[in-house]
């Protein structure tokens, strides 16, 4: 979805930019700048999808970093680097 369609939606939903920041803490102009792609949060992208009711991946399908479950991430290498240290006879944490 583009800005104007987030927009549309939340209107929709008879929210306002306000609204959406008062209840994540921050201003109205960053959630619109995330919504414009002008700056990345997470955070507000998820936000703003849950607001929706949608997947991320349909609200903001040009930013993959949004899709992107980096714990997950991080916690499968590191097990597959535990797996590789433990085969190499070296003592894992």
């Amino acid at each position: 979805m583009n800005y104007a369609a987030i927009h549309q939606a939340l209107k929709k939903e008879h929210l306002t930019w306000a609204v959406v920041a008062d209840s994540l803490g921050c201003s109205q102009y960053h959630v619109m700048n995330v919504c414009a792609r002008r700056s990345e949060s997470q955070r507000v992208a998820l936000a703003i999808s849950a607001i929706l009711q949608r997947d991320v991946s349909e609200v903001f399908p040009d930013v993959p970093r949004y899709q992107d479950d980096r714990k997950a991430d991080r916690d499968r290498v590191a097990r597959i680097a535990a797996d590789r240290l433990a085969a190499a006879g070296l003592k894992v944490a």
